[in-house]
């Protein structure tokens, strides 16, 4: 038995930045290609005149200031962020200033990497040597037989000629060319939702261009985790982890088995129109929509656990939890009593006229009216807010498994951007099932009766 991991190669086109058009028909073996239009795409940064004055800001901070002198290096790209990489290897630079480095920050007419050993200096051109990023071309769309990826190795910006490593297949003219930063991803597993790179499933292998995804068979593995990262094979640099993904197979109720569903409603057009990340804010969305609805006439399902706060006599106010959302007690465990809630505009008055202790809101703060004069120790009861959605393996807690409805939200939310008509259809669904859900909630809290307008009535 094994089991099939897979990575989403669209994931490399959310932060895509540069793109362009085949201006010809080419067959296969070719190493030159010619763009319609070959504007931000970047390879070598200046060239032997091209000055620099490194300094270091803080740390192992070093940055490479251009002085004027020179060619310009066009430093200020979204190409060089997308990288994240740059190979340093100028000819006039100290030694240990060059080599292959991460880059921190990028400025009009400076980059920052980190380097431990890096060194002040200044005026220094670059001589025979070269700065330069290592990019990837993606030949046609993901999904589709003959795409591929190559790398550019150079770029031409009179001609817009692509120098590229050789190509497997012919591509016709307007093919889409697209930069991508790495072109290649491994697969790890662990026993635990705790990522770690010591029990790699393979090694580093080329992405399946010819595939929404990239897969690999766990075959020693049939419990636990998988991960993965895509990968520059020139410079080594690595995306960050993956989420999880569960061997077990993700739950009803995950963030993955929503979003999976939300994306199988679009069609392969709008699909490349939706990053992940905005089909994530869209669901955080959603979902906090819906627990505020389900706060207000149920407060005791999303209830937090007790929260202390040890009051100190002379200290009126206490930072409140992060997650808090409503308070609905306020317990005095050291004289077992309830503290009862005080309005702000009473606060004053209450200083110097009462001697019974009362709680306020204050933003963040809890406070306590008159100023406690002794310590005592204090129960907190709260509805929570719900925690962001950030992970495909974060599951959505619904009374009666209600989370389906978020996916019409989401579509809603979508239907702006992709000029959707049904886009109001499916705002309605989601209050309907908001609305039910509210009932079933109301029902739940020992078996009350429910109430609604009779169909008959003139209202």
């Amino acid at each position: 038995m094994s089991i099939s991991l897979r990575a989403d190669n669209r994931s490399l086109l959310i932060n895509s930045v540069a793109s362009s058009y085949l201006n010809t028909n080419y067959l296969s073996g070719v190493t030159a290609l010619v763009l319609k239009n070959s504007s931000g795409f970047t390879v070598e940064l200046g060239d032997s005149t091209t000055q620099f004055n490194i300094t270091n800001p803080s740390g192992t901070t070093f940055r490479y200031t251009w002085d004027g002198t020179g060619t310009s290096p066009g430093i200020f790209s979204n190409l060089i962020r997308a990288t994240g990489s740059i190979v340093v290897n100028a000819q006039n630079f100290s030694a240990a200033n060059n080599g292959t480095f991460a880059i921190t920050g990028v400025g009009t007419d400076y980059f920052e990497v980190t380097n431990a050993a890096g060194v002040a200096e200044t005026n220094e051109t670059i001589g025979t040597g070269s700065i330069k990023i290592y990019i990837y071309a993606l030949l046609g769309e993901l999904g589709l037989e003959q795409t591929e990826v190559v790398q550019v190795t150079a770029v031409a910006a009179s001609t817009h000629t692509l120098t590229v490593g050789t190509t497997k297949f012919a591509h016709s003219e307007s093919t889409k060319v697209t930069i991508i930063p790495y072109n290649q991803v491994r697969f790890y597993h662990t026993a635990t939702a705790v990522y770690s790179t010591s029990d790699s499933i393979a090694g580093f292998t080329n992405i399946n261009a010819d595939s929404y995804f990239s897969t690999v068979k766990d075959t020693s593995n049939t419990t636990g985790f998988g991960w993965f990262v895509f990968s520059n094979s020139s410079t080594g640099k690595v995306t960050t982890n993956s989420n999880a993904i569960p061997y077990a197979g993700f739950a009803e109720n995950s963030v993955k088995k929503v979003l999976d569903s939300f994306f199988s409603d679009l069609n392969n057009k709008e699909q490349k129109l939706i990053s992940n990340t905005e089909a994530f804010g869209w669901l955080n969305e959603a979902y906090n929509i819906a627990s505020n609805e389900l706060n207000l006439i149920n407060t005791e399902y999303n209830i937090a656990a007790v929260n202390d706060i040890s009051v100190v006599a002379g200290t009126a106010e206490y930072a409140l939890p992060s997650d808090f959302g409503k308070m609905t007690s306020v317990y005095d465990d050291t004289s077992d009593t309830y503290i009862n809630k005080i309005d702000s505009s009473d606060i004053d008055y209450n200083e110097y006229s009462s001697n019974i202790t009362y709680y306020y809101l204050r933003g963040t703060y809890i406070g306590f009216s008159p100023i406690p004069t002794t310590d005592f120790n204090c129960h907190l009861r709260y509805v929570a807010k719900k925690t962001a959605l950030t992970s495909y393996y974060d599951t959505i807690d619904f009374p009666s498994n209600n989370y389906y409805f978020l996916k019409d939200y989401m579509m809603f939310r979508a239907g702006s951007k992709l000029q959707r008509q049904d886009r109001p259809d499916y705002y309605k669904l989601f209050f309907d099932a908001i609305n039910r859900m509210k009932l079933y909630s109301h029902k739940q809290n020992a078996a009350l009766d429910a109430w609604t307008i009779e169909s008959t009535s003139n209202v």
